[in-house]
């Protein structure tokens, strides 16, 4: 089981699609408007976790597939949102909010990262689904320090728009590395 856990913090803790949305809402709208969308993330992964083994395999061939496209064009939208995201701080629209609890969970069965990490998890270590959740659930509480970094960096990129954006530029190409990676 310690493996295991190993393997959840590790992977967790890593950059990919949920934390660097996480460090960009971080920044954007600080630490406790964020707060539902990590929750999301972790709730959200952990049921999926559950579902992943028994789910999965009964559905039609192809399916999966279709999936992993569909989720490649969702990254990659997420990605140019947040590489053109506006560097003005104090510029905030009404339509230009954090991420929810429901969106940031439904994410989770699209994220390339998230579900090779569930594949892995469900296959590889022999524990039941209801463990590897939990472990899983806990684990992820670890993304929430890439909303304190984000939070911490607005004080140094709040005033200065080319440093805002190249961050911003980074986490998006982070994304779509996740996706050939």
């Amino acid at each position: 089981m310690l493996n295991f856990a190993l393997f959840a913090l590790i992977t967790s803790i890593t950059p990919g699609p949920n934390n660097s949305m996480l460090m960009a809402s971080g920044l954007r709208f600080g630490i406790r408007r964020t707060l539902p969308h990590l929750l999301g993330i972790n709730l959200g992964f952990g049921f999926m976790f559950l579902c992943v083994g028994s789910i999965l395999p009964l559905l039609p061939k192809g399916t999966i597939e279709v999936l992993e496209y569909v989720a490649m064009a969702l990254l990659i939208y997420i990605a140019i949102k947040i590489a053109t995201a506006s560097t003005n701080f104090h510029d905030e629209k009404a339509d230009d909010r954090p991420w929810g609890f429901f969106q940031a969970a439904a994410f989770q069965w699209i994220n390339p990262k998230g579900l090779m990490m569930a594949f892995a998890g469900a296959t590889s270590f022999g524990l039941d689904n209801v463990t590897g959740a939990a472990i899983f659930t806990i684990a992820n509480m670890v993304c929430g320090t890439w909303i304190f970094a984000g939070s911490y960096m607005r004080g140094f990129l709040i005033d200065n728009p080319l440093r805002t954006r190249i961050l911003y530029v980074s986490l998006a190409l982070i994304m779509v590395l996740s996706i050939v990676l």
